[in-house]
């Protein structure tokens, strides 16, 4: 079978599965017990991204410089006061390039 077929069936298929997910149990009310960890799964998919970019480098543990972990710790702050993602992509972004653009 051509390569191309297996990853067109794959990617069909996977689709298809996920679709069926949400067409089943998206008109339906989750029960209540879901809800509260439904509601980390943002958060921890977010932390585990940025922890995995800042701490490691090349699977390897290896600490990133200090503009990436000002901007980090600029960010977290800013979520906390303000309980608001986009504020602290708001404050760590610039932190990060006016860091970056010294050199640290």
């Amino acid at each position: 079978m051509n390569d191309w077929a297996v990853v067109l069936a794959v990617g069909v298929g996977t689709y298809l599965l996920r679709a069926t997910l949400f067409v089943v149990i998206g008109t339906r009310p989750l029960p209540g017990w879901t809800e509260r960890p439904l509601a980390l799964v943002a958060p921890a998919g977010i932390a585990a991204l940025v922890a995995t970019m800042v701490l490691t480098d090349h699977g390897r543990l290896a600490p990133a410089g200090i503009a990436p972990l000002a901007a980090v710790a600029a960010s977290f702050l800013a979520v906390r006061a303000s309980g608001s993602v986009a504020r602290g992509l708001v404050v760590g972004f610039p932190v990060l390039w006016a860091l970056s653009a010294v050199g640290l």
